[in-house]
């Protein structure tokens, strides 16, 4: 999955935008809501050592996902890790050139949506 294909998905979503909010590093792309500005998503680049695989980077996409469908993922694909940089119980890291189909990869890019659509209490993520 290609970032202009991520772009595309998420403007089919109404209500979704994206940005690029880090000065310092104008690559990465934040996926929110229009409305609340919440995240549903982070475009960036990974360092390989995350994945124990040495130099270099590559873009990778976080979402939010439920802990148990995180759990069956990871047994599932090589390409979906805990969330670097993110609450690890909560968001997982999707390699976009991996094992997981793009058409799954959209689920969860939707699924991320829709979970960070509501309001959440105070001290939860």
């Amino acid at each position: 999955m290609e970032r202009e294909e991520i772009f595309r998905i998420i403007e089919s979503f109404g209500g979704a935008v994206y940005d690029r909010p880090f000065a310092e590093d104008p690559e990465s792309v934040v996926l929110r809501h229009s409305d609340t500005r919440r995240w549903f998503g982070l475009y960036f680049r990974v360092p390989k050592r995350y994945f124990g695989e040495g130099e270099g980077s590559e873009f990778c996409l976080n979402v939010k996902c439920p802990p148990d469908l995180s759990a069956a993922l990871r047994q599932n694909y090589t390409a979906v890790w805990p969330a670097w940089h993110m609450n690890k119980a909560h968001w997982i890291t999707l390699r976009l050139h991996g094992d997981l189909p793009s058409a799954e990869a959209e689920q969860l890019l939707r699924l991320s949506y829709d979970m960070t659509d509501r309001p959440v209490p105070r001290g939860k993520s």
